[in-house]
């Protein structure tokens, strides 16, 4: 083929293709420049997963009259002029790419004033071509509503997932400038609902109660950390949670390099989870809403078409400031790699048991008598059974005696266990028991996720999970991220025994799964969400092992819990009829032994 120079309406979409990716990059590029133009009040609103309309109103400085037309060509901006501008950009647009990609590939109606006119101008464009100028009554400020995305591209909408999801990037985006700009009153609807809103009175703290709740922000730590001059200096600011606060993925991690959103992931997120070195478990990851500030010349924020990237001119001292200043937070806090997260060290043991049940669901002793382990439960979740044991004479030949199968256990004909004797707990955590092999040590929690884990499957197997009607609704305040993705998904969750709607800017829950503690249940709605924003284009094998994996995590016997030995014996007479009880859902060990020649060893009685 011979070569030509494309159409400019091709080329414009094809340019388009790399800035608009999806709603949410029409959302963040709107919403970028309505703080460039000094907006302290954002309304962002989204129909149809943000395909159907997105319209975004500032009060900002608005745009006069005679550029607004201007402000829609390609590479017109008035953040920069020359190639040595890119070194010291103090505004979050810069490229003058945002309107005229929009533009490029939707219908869009731009509504702006600035405060010294009388009147405004409305602007109207539709595949990139200008339909109409015309005067327009108005306020100071921008709105821009963008219609019918990707009309002139429609294979474009064949790779955008389901509304909800769409929606649910939306809300993040939303979410993110929230947190970067607390002193800016920020509102969003979504089909009509509002979802998520911000008082703009300039606390941190007071924007995260709004996204993650009371709970949730009062327990954040204060990071605030400085250190070089001039172009090397780096100030590191805002909040992360102590240990004991977690989530099952990154996504409430939120990161700012001058105030500019960045991806939570490479170099910086591991310097941020490095920072919690011995105080997370694995799998597990903090929260955090971090604002880095560098001079502008020591931050390359044109790596990337979508911006979320950055490049810095001394990366070693950013990611040296950033992981001293977090674990000096935590430090400071009083947690310690060897203590439980908010536990003094100067405690004794009975001390930090009762402090860890007075600190309730942030940490791993989350109740002490849940009812799920309460004898003659008539739902009968997981109740645990007294197990008899007897030792034959002096021959050293154990045996089980014969005990009635537990219906809420997957019956298993042969044990894969050597038979086991209970002989404590240590650390209340491990139960130690005795076998003709020698001493097991078996993680309670690990062990219960197994058995709680293969009762769910065989629940899912005959049909339906069992469902509990709560008696009082549970009002439950999750990120709006999260809230759109559940509701979107409230036929899939009743499925597995959850009754969800809305209520207001949070979630009603009229029933949740019978072996799920309520204390729990916000918990186990966000690892949802998660999975079902992050994973959502997987297969409904892969959907259903992290429900069953979920769900068991929530409802098992947690570390930190004293049991009693009817409750020990319980425990291992159920796992003693699993099919894999070596193993939890996660794959890691439910039990380790010491076999008698490795004891003998250390006692000097075999060689």
């Amino acid at each position: 083929m011979p070569i030509r120079v494309l159409d400019a309406t091709v080329a414009a979409q094809i340019a388009a293709g790399e800035v608009i990716e999806r709603p949410a990059s029409v959302v963040r590029e709107l919403v970028e420049n309505a703080l460039d133009a000094g907006a302290r009040r954002i309304v962002v609103e989204a129909r149809g997963g943000g395909l159907r309309e997105i319209r975004v109103q500032d009060d900002g400085c608005g745009i006069p009259a005679d550029e607004v037309e201007l402000a829609f060509a390609r590479h017109a901006t008035s953040k920069l002029s020359t190639a040595d501008d890119l070194w010291s950009i103090t505004t979050l647009g810069f490229r003058g790419e945002a309107l005229p990609s929009i533009a490029a590939v939707a219908q869009v109606i731009c509504i702006t004033r600035v405060a010294n006119a009388d009147v405004g101008v409305e602007l109207r464009i539709a595949g990139g071509e200008v339909q109409a100028i015309m005067p327009r009554g108005c306020s100071p400020g921008t709105t821009i509503s963008v219609r019918n995305l990707f009309y002139n591209t429609p294979v474009r909408r064949e790779f955008l997932r389901s509304d909800a999801t769409e929606s649910a990037a939306i809300a993040a985006v939303v979410t993110q400038y929230a947190l970067a700009y607390p002193e800016v009153r920020f509102s969003l609807s979504i089909d009509g609902r509002t979802t998520l809103q911000t008082s703009g009175n300039g606390d941190l703290r007071a924007a995260t109660i709004e996204i993650y709740g009371l709970d949730v922000a009062r327990q954040l730590l204060a990071v605030d950390a400085a250190a070089g001059e001039g172009i090397d200096h780096v100030h590191v600011s805002g909040l992360v949670s102590p240990p004991g606060l977690t989530r099952s993925s990154r996504a409430a991690v939120h990161l700012f390099v001058n105030r500019r959103a960045i991806q939570p992931r490479g170099q910086i997120a591991l310097v941020l989870e490095e920072a919690y070195h011995t105080l997370l478990m694995k799998g597990r990851h903090p929260m955090a809403i971090l604002n880095i500030s560098v001079h502008p010349a020591a931050v390359d924020v044109n790596v990337h078409p979508t911006k979320s990237e950055v490049k810095f001119r001394n990366t070693i001292q950013v990611m040296s400031v950033l992981g001293r200043a977090v674990r000096a937070a935590l430090l400071e806090s009083g947690v310690r790699p060897w203590e439980e997260p908010g536990i003094p060290a100067s405690l004794d043991t009975a001390q930090r048991r009762f402090e860890l049940r007075r600190l309730g669901t942030s940490h791993e002793s989350a109740w002490d008598t849940p009812s799920w382990m309460t004898a003659g439960d008539e739902r009968g979740s997981a109740s645990f059974h007294v197990r008899n044991w007897r030792n034959e004479g002096q021959s050293g030949a154990w045996q089980r005696e014969p005990a009635a199968a537990s219906s809420l256990s997957p019956t298993v004909q042969t044990s894969k266990l050597p038979p086991l004797r209970i002989v404590g707990q240590i650390a209340q955590s491990y139960i130690v028991a005795e076998s003709p092999d020698g001493m097991y040590l078996i993680d309670q929690h690990a062990a219960h996720e197994r058995i709680t884990y293969e009762r769910l499957m065989a629940q899912r197997g005959a049909g339906m999970i069992e469902s509990q009607e709560l008696l009082i609704p549970q009002v439950v305040d999750l990120p709006p991220t999260a809230q759109d993705v559940l509701l979107a998904a409230a036929d899939r969750l009743a499925e597995w025994g959850f009754v969800i709607e809305p209520f207001g800017r949070s979630l009603r829950v009229r029933a949740i799964p019978a072996v799920l503690y309520p204390g729990d249940l916000a918990t186990a709605l966000l690892e949802i969400a998660d999975h079902l924003s992050e994973r959502s284009g997987t297969t409904p094998r892969d959907w259903r092992e992290a429900m069953l994996i979920t769900l068991s995590c929530h409802t098992s016997v947690r570390a930190g819990q004293t049991l009693s030995f009817d409750e020990m014996r319980g425990l291992v007479r159920q796992l003693e009829q699993c099919a894999s009880p070596r193993t939890c859902p996660h794959g890691r060990p439910t039990m380790i032994l010491l076999t008698i020649t490795q004891i003998e060893r250390q006692f000097g009685r075999a060689k």
